[in-house]
């Protein structure tokens, strides 16, 4: 699995055994074997794409159909607050095998923790290519009506495409530093097994 990187930050990360028999991160849905290697949840796949979905589409009718600014920015809300809450806790460990979280410090310091599953096999390549493509599209489709509100002079709904803006975007880069992270951690033990494997070899000979 690629991960694309942010820069370099402090962060304090922690790492998830795996168990098929736990719940947790691993284990809060019934998983099925399917090509493409892992295992599949496909109750989390529809829930990742269904407020996202909920929120574009009610974003799009209703400058069609001219629905009211209040109730489009309260169902448009709620639905990304939802989806929010619904990949940074859920959908994200169970398609990709990774979590993350923020804290902020008495000094007023963010710090960052990030947990990330051992056992890669049992992540499924295709939800996860899945996951990725739409926790980086969603985010770029706000941007992208956020211009398209300035351009057609409808101010007020900046407020509805910053909101959005804000939640999508705060998942995604949570998840490319959680990906990141990851990715240190296993290239960490393999050169802890290889500097542990030379190590032993010297020994036995001497």
């Amino acid at each position: 699995m690629k991960y694309s990187p942010f820069a370099d930050e402090p962060v304090a990360d922690t790492s998830i055994p795996v168990s098929p028999a736990q719940g947790g991160i691993n284990g809060d849905q019934q998983q099925q074997p399917i090509e493409g290697g892992g295992k599949r949840h496909p109750v989390a796949l529809v829930f990742h794409f269904l407020f996202k979905s909920i929120a574009i589409g009610f974003y799009i009718l209703g400058g069609i159909f001219n629905i009211g600014f209040v109730l489009s920015f309260i169902i448009i809300t709620l639905c990304s607050a939802f989806d929010f809450w619904t990949v940074k806790n859920v959908t994200g460990r169970l398609l990709v095998g990774l979590r993350w979280w923020n804290e902020i410090k008495d000094d007023g310091s963010n710090q960052w923790f990030f947990e990330s599953v051992q056992n890669k096999s049992q992540i499924n390549q295709r939800e996860s290519f899945l996951f990725w493509v739409a926790t980086l599209v969603t985010p770029g489709l706000w941007a992208l009506f956020c211009l398209f509100s300035v351009f057609r002079l409808k101010l007020v709904w900046l407020i509805v495409n910053v909101v959005c803006i804000a939640l999508s975007g705060a998942n995604l880069v949570g998840y490319i530093k959680c990906a990141k992270d990851a990715r240190k951690k296993v290239k960490g033990m393999a050169q802890s097994y290889i500097v542990g494997t030379i190590v032993n070899q010297a020994i036995n000979k001497v």
